[in-house]
């Protein structure tokens, strides 16, 4: 894993989208959590983030019932405030992050795609933070097909956030390592 954060200033720097993976290794029993991030290409220092918690806490959720989305908007340093330990539970919660640029996207399809997966349930391996994370990734840049985004139904999203983007996906980041910040 890099030992490195990327600043503020650097992640707000360059133009384009841009989508960022969070992982929790130790998240449902140690098989990984993701929370996902996207900037705005229309305005560098904005981005949406979010993550689907398993509200229910077992192994499925039906529609319409709470499945523990959420989504947020700001600065990139907002992400790092907002995605922090969980005193209540582990010292940890995210741990490492993964990005990958794109050319463009679309915040608008991202953001319905994020109320369509809010509102369709959670099933543990098919329906999951991980396969909702990939839905709205697609949505905000249809470049984002299986080269760069494989799918993820039936895969932990520790084994995806590792293996699968390393030997499976072109063009992300190598795992950074993740620490919060606090808002002063």
């Amino acid at each position: 894993m890099t030992p490195a954060l990327l600043p503020a200033a650097q992640a707000d720097a360059a133009a384009g989208g841009r989508v960022c993976f969070f992982r929790d290794a130790e998240g449902a029993g140690g098989a990984g959590h993701v929370a996902w991030a996207l900037r705005d290409p229309r305005n560098s220092k904005r981005w949406i983030w979010g993550s689907t918690d398993n509200a229910q806490g077992d192994s499925y959720t039906p529609a319409g019932k709470n499945n523990g989305s959420w989504m947020k908007n700001g600065s990139w340093n907002d992400i790092r405030a907002s995605l922090k330990p969980d005193p209540g539970h582990r010292k940890n919660l995210y741990d490492a992050y993964r990005c990958i640029n794109t050319a463009g996207g679309d915040v608008a399809a991202a953001q319905r795609t994020f109320r369509a997966m809010r509102d369709n349930g959670y099933q543990i391996a098919y329906n999951n933070c991980l396969t909702k994370a990939i839905a709205i990734f697609r949505k905000y840049s249809p470049a984002l097909g299986s080269a760069h985004l494989p799918n993820g139904g039936g895969t932990p999203p520790n084994s995806y956030f590792g293996p699968v983007l390393t030997k499976h996906a072109r063009g992300w980041e190598t795992p950074h390592t993740y620490t919060p910040i606090r808002h002063k």
